[in-house]
């Protein structure tokens, strides 16, 4: 089964790398298949930074909005506890169901979005940076995908996809620290499991050089609906694998 995850830490590294989003969404329902919660949530968080800073690094000076980020961020740091207590209250398949259902909503706005022409989509607004903030500390610690309401409030903000790019990665960075040193503290350091870790950190390395090509390479919005794709396919899967359990 391990196969499974380390297959999965290439994908979402390289779906992130390409697109700003998608290493959480992919790697997570595949974690939780084959670890405990606690073991499932901690190995996401530490694989997360790694990754976030590679694309800020190769993102460029300037890229990442930190005065827009910096409400939102503030915001979720009381959201981060209220997930740990989530984490402690709900059983493996109840958080695999809550990871397969964040992953195909936002897997379907996400194709729906690309679907509305710009001109049709609401003008940006800062006034969500609170709620943004305060769901993704949430679901950063509870089912480790941080991204759904980060992606959802930077894009209606209309920054260019360099910027959205950065900008996510500044803030699931924000969220794996922030978030892996709770989770740790109250999991304990038996959490961390480094016989998994160091294999997938490899391959999360290839899959972010694979994915800055991609990036470079290929149009944005063909990729995007093929990365959504496979996102929508995990959260199904871990949909099914929860039910079941």
């Amino acid at each position: 089964m391990i196969v499974l995850a380390g297959a999965a830490a290439l994908l979402g590294a390289l779906v992130q790398s390409a697109t700003g989003f998608g290493f959480a969404l992919v790697l997570s329902p595949a974690l939780f298949a084959v670890l405990d919660p606690y073991e499932a949530v901690t190995t996401m968080l530490l694989l997360g930074p790694p990754l976030n800073l590679l694309v800020l690094a190769d993102s460029g000076r300037g890229s990442a909005q930190w005065r827009v980020l910096a409400p939102m961020l503030a915001a979720a740091i009381p959201g981060l506890a209220l997930g740990v207590v989530a984490l402690e209250l709900f059983s493996k398949s109840t958080l695999q169901v809550l990871v397969g259902a964040a992953v195909v909503c936002v897997a379907g706005w996400q194709m729906r979005r690309r679907s509305t022409s710009a001109a049709r989509r609401p003008p940006g607004t800062v006034r969500g940076a609170g709620v943004a903030g305060v769901l993704s500390g949430v679901l950063t610690t509870s089912i480790s995908v941080s991204g759904p309401p980060v992606v959802i409030w930077l894009e209606e903000l209309g920054l260019r996809p360099a910027e959205l790019r950065a900008s996510l990665a500044g803030s699931f960075l924000f969220m794996n620290v922030a978030g892996g040193i709770v989770v740790v503290i109250a999991g304990g350091t038996g959490s961390v499991r480094l016989d998994v870790l160091a294999p997938l950190l490899a391959l999360v390395l290839v899959g972010h050089a694979l994915g800055l090509l991609v990036f470079r390479r290929i149009p944005g919005s063909a990729f995007s609906l093929v990365a959504l794709g496979l996102v929508m396919g995990a959260g199904v899967a871990s949909l099914v694998a929860g039910l079941v359990g």
